[in-house]
């Protein structure tokens, strides 16, 4: 049975789709079957890992007009294809019974292939990011040290407690972790010892740099661990891959 884990936060431009193609690939140079979701309208993962054309997508397949299609992205990585159309899933669905529950049927079929499922929500709490939270195992949230990051954070461990109660009661938050770091500015490291204050039990050690590569990665397809193998960007999600897998 695969372990799904969803990168989310309701604040847009915080590194999610960047850690969740990451801590994919990373997964996979560890050795495990790893199925990557784009459930982001702006298809940024997608798209950032060099499928430009997919003629299948998850939308579709919410929708029955195909059957899931999982593209081989390199060894032991795939990737269901996302679509700008996500943004009309809540008005063409919203009304359906057990519309929180779609994603779930739609990726119990892929349990037995997969070790891990990550899913890329969007950067708000609808019912795309509702499904996710409903059909995941954890949850991990990454988050930029600065002012009002921590805003964001309180409301999707809001939800959290919400789709707990109703949904998912396995659901847990596997972690925070802070993206685009830099620790000699003072209100980031300030910010970060608030939000560890906060959370003891939530913050993760390991923390991602601001780094040129992580930028650049996306634009040619590939991931860091492809792109510079020895930049600080694939230290940082090495560090962070090994203690995902510790938690």
């Amino acid at each position: 049975m695969s372990k799904i884990i969803a990168f989310t936060n309701q604040k847009g431009g915080v590194g999610k789709t960047t850690s969740a193609a990451n801590i994919g690939a990373g997964l996979a140079r560890a050795g495990h079957r790893v199925l990557l979701v784009d459930l982001d309208p702006q298809v940024n993962l997608t798209h950032g890992l060099g499928l430009l054309d997919a003629e299948f997508n998850v939308y579709g397949a919410l929708l029955h007009e195909y059957k899931v299609k999982a593209y081989p992205i390199q060894e032991r990585l795939a990737l269901i294809a996302g679509s700008p159309t996500l943004s009309s899933f809540e008005k063409v669905k919203g009304d359906e019974l057990d519309r929180e529950f779609l994603l779930k049927d739609l990726l119990e079929p892929l349990h037995e292939r997969c070790d891990y499922i990550l899913l890329d929500c969007p950067p708000a709490l609808g019912l795309i990011t509702l499904n996710a939270y409903a059909c995941a195992t954890d949850l991990y949230i990454p988050l930029e040290a600065q002012l009002y990051a921590t805003e964001g954070l309180e409301k999707v461990l809001e939800m959290v407690a919400r789709v707990k109660r109703r949904l998912n009661p396995g659901l847990k938050v596997g972690g925070i972790f802070f993206t685009r770091f830099d620790s000699r500015k003072v209100l980031r490291r300030e910010t970060a010892e608030v939000v560890r204050d906060k959370y003891p039990d939530l913050v993760l050690t390991s923390t991602i740099r601001e780094a040129i590569a992580l930028g650049e990665a996306p634009h040619l397809g590939q991931d860091i661990f492809s792109y510079a193998p020895t930049s600080a960007g694939a230290a940082d999600y090495e560090t962070l891959v090994k203690e995902i897998l510790t938690r």
